[in-house]
């Protein structure tokens, strides 16, 4: 107790300064190489109440008009953007894919890609009903299934627009795009493509959408309750 007491009393700013990137890097070596997390922590990005993933769900089940099976990708289409996750072409057949399950005509929705990296967002959605842009913002590194996300996020986004579905609130109104997405039948790339990925930098990390993995399985396990207590 007094050689801690000694240690305070003696420690200055400047030397707590030097210290801390070695308490960071012990950090991020037991969370990532020995319990085999995520080097940062999910309330880093956010975190999401369940009251308000709750209230997004009971609001889906009662504002959408059909049952949604889950979507695959096409095998075609996901092997072509294995060989080239940059062709322009095949991102359109799968946004046109992705927004069909939606019933949705995607022909007509204008597919923009970009790689900017002063843009704050991975995709946007623009739309007057005659005309519709996304624009997906296609970082070097994004995986496949972080892309297939993105857009059925933003296809999501017209789905709900369309069906006047929607919060006042900007936040909520975008966890509820989440949670439609995953309602829709794309929980499981929202999850694979919602994962925190390592940066450029050693210490850096990066995550697409507005909410964690386990908010998708919470999402999932609450539909689940939903669909027992209608067959009972």
């Amino acid at each position: 107790m007094d050689k801690l007491q000694y240690f305070l009393y003696h420690i200055s700013f400047y030397d707590i300064l030097e210290i801390l990137p070695y308490i960071g890097l012990a950090y991020f070596i037991i969370r990532r190489f020995i319990l085999h997390k995520s080097p940062v922590p999910s309330s880093a990005f956010g975190k999401v109440s369940k009251e308000l993933l709750q209230k997004c769900v009971a609001f889906l089940k009662k504002r959408e008009k059909r049952e949604y099976e889950q979507y695959t990708v096409p095998e075609d289409i996901l092997e072509a953007l294995k060989e080239n996750i940059r062709d322009e072409e095949t991102l359109k057949a799968l946004l046109c894919s992705i927004c069909a399950h939606l019933g949705i005509n995607g022909d007509f929705i204008k597919l923009v890609v970009i790689d900017d990296r002063t843009t704050d967002w991975a995709g946007q959605i623009s739309t007057d009903l005659a005309f519709t842009t996304i624009r997906l913002d296609l970082r070097t590194r994004y995986t496949l299934d972080t892309v297939i996300a993105v857009l059925a996020h933003e296809a999501t986004h017209l789905h709900l627009y369309y069906e006047g579905i929607h919060f006042k609130d900007t936040w909520e109104n975008e966890v509820l795009t989440d949670t439609a997405a995953v309602y829709c039948g794309f929980g499981e790339y929202i999850y694979k493509g919602y994962a925190v990925t390592q940066g450029e930098f050693a210490l850096s990390y990066n995550k697409v959408g507005y909410i964690r993995q386990e908010d998708v399985r919470y999402i999932q396990e609450l539909m689940e309750s939903n669909r027992e207590k209608g067959s009972q």
